[in-house]
């Protein structure tokens, strides 16, 4: 369908282009038909759009930058790794700080974000698929574009981009999660097409690994966060002290 429409497009563009020359020399028969060729190259274009991959608005997705000016920022001293080089070390933010600064300014759950990540790239900042997405969060070439990313390979932009545009999905369809993941994997245009999550095999296998990665990691944070259950079993490790003297005492008391 892409192929027809670039066809008729391509069609429509020279035609054009040989009315012009004759109408400069005024030899066009077509004088008639010049007023209605603008009308049908938007119609031609527009129709192109739709099916080429649609994106969403480049305004709504630059809007929600914004919140980066407006939000405070942390200081990149705090929750930094260090790296050392010979004599001198630097440091730097590493995926994580990452994931967790532009969760919170997007406010999008971090334990998403790294399910996302865990399905894109399995976490290689350097990876590129068949189609050109790159980076984490395998951002293509045309919504790095519209997100305006310099770098979509590097860790930063890459996470910043992925995040925000993560955040617009969610918004579009509503907080669904299954229609926001199925948008980012097959995009919007699929999702337009079919109502709803399109029937590809590809679509619903990564729908459905994002979840359960996600799922897994609320769980784990869940029980990590929450040792009260540990704390009866953990107590005496905790104080190996306490423990040596009650087996002293214990020696030392005549039975």
């Amino acid at each position: 369908m892409n192929l027809i429409i670039s066809a008729l497009l391509a069609i429509y563009i020279l035609f054009l282009i040989l009315e012009l020359k004759d109408l400069r020399l005024g030899q066009s028969k077509y004088k008639w038909a010049l007023s209605r060729l603008p009308l049908a190259g938007i119609a031609l274009a527009a129709v192109w759009m739709l099916h080429a991959q649609p994106l969403p608005s480049i305004t709504k997705l630059m809007q929600l930058k914004k919140i980066l000016f407006l939000t405070p920022k942390i200081h990149l001293d705090e929750q930094v790794k260090t790296t050392t080089s010979g004599n001198s070390a630097t440091k730097e933010p590493g995926i994580f700080w990452y994931i967790h600064h532009y969760s919170r300014l997007y406010e999008v759950d971090p334990l998403l974000v790294r399910a996302v990540i865990e399905v894109e790239s399995n976490f290689n900042p350097k990876a590129v698929s068949q189609d050109g997405a790159k980076g984490l969060m395998q951002i293509n070439p045309i919504t790095a574009k519209h997100l305006g990313l310099n770098d979509a390979l590097d860790v930063g932009e890459n996470i910043e981009g992925g995040v925000r545009y993560l955040r617009y999905l969610l918004e579009s369809y509503g907080w669904n999660l299954h229609m926001a993941l199925a948008s980012y994997n097959a995009g919007p245009a699929n999702i337009r097409r079919y109502n709803g999550i399109p029937p590809f095999q590809e679509t619903r296998r990564y729908v459905s690994r994002v979840i359960k990665i996600y799922e897994r990691l609320q769980r784990t944070n869940e029980v990590f966060n929450d040792t009260s259950r540990f704390s009866a079993l953990l107590r005496p490790s905790l104080n190996p002290e306490l423990k040596t003297n009650r087996a002293i005492q214990r020696q030392t008391t005549p039975q």
